[in-house]
């Protein structure tokens, strides 16, 4: 199993499961949600309305993982929507995610992830999960995030996640999540470029 870093959308990979910072709702809205139901195709947001329907009869609880197909996306074949805000009772205070609550996340993703039907290796697009709407930042999500999946590999020597892409939108975003994976991951630093390695490593 491969980790990988790189700056941009995570639309534009060619990972084989994109991962959506998503609510309880699976409603698509703004950041990574916007970019996955425009690049999965007219109609996409339908489709995982009824899918959540069918999985979940419903909301789901914060923490769960509804994955999909990808729709049109030239690349990806799944989606794994994350409840990472709560929006059951409306937009509230109690909305917003916990540290922990990511935590149970991300182990729900990487065991999903796992578990996908058919044979085969999957690769996985991956964000910092509520580190927009859930105001939460990229460095713990993403600490979060890479400590949930050392322990899902640990346990899974024969895992079928091939490789995983961690995604940084905008270069600040970029260097947070370079500076916190390599302490889980220190071969990401040979990826980056020598300008933002040397400021990573400083910091």
């Amino acid at each position: 199993m491969k980790v990988f870093i790189k700056q941009g959308s995570l639309t534009d990979g060619d990972e084989s499961v994109l991962v959506n910072a998503s609510n309880t709702n699976a409603q698509l809205g703004t950041g990574v949600s916007a970019a996955i139901r425009q690049a999965c195709g007219k109609g996409y947001q339908e489709k995982v309305l009824a899918a959540l329907e069918h999985h979940f009869h419903g909301p789901m609880k914060p923490g769960e993982v509804l994955l999909t197909h990808a729709g049109t996306h030239p690349r990806a074949v799944w989606v794994a929507h994350v409840a990472v805000m709560d929006y059951r009772e409306g937009f509230t205070g109690k909305s917003f995610p916990t540290v922990d609550l990511i935590r149970l996340a991300c182990e729900r993703l990487w065991d999903v992830v796992e578990c996908i039907p058919g044979a085969g290796a999957q690769s996985v697009a991956m964000v910092a999960l509520g580190a927009g709407t859930g105001n939460l930042g990229v460095a713990e999500p993403i600490r979060v995030a890479s400590e949930t999946l050392k322990a899902h590999l640990a346990l899974h020597p024969n895992t079928r996640i091939e490789r995983v892409t961690f995604y940084g939108f905008q270069l600040p975003d970029y260097i947070a999540v370079a500076h916190v994976l390599a302490a889980q991951f220190p071969e990401v630093l040979d990826q980056l470029p020598p300008e933002v390695r040397q400021f990573v490593e400083k910091a």
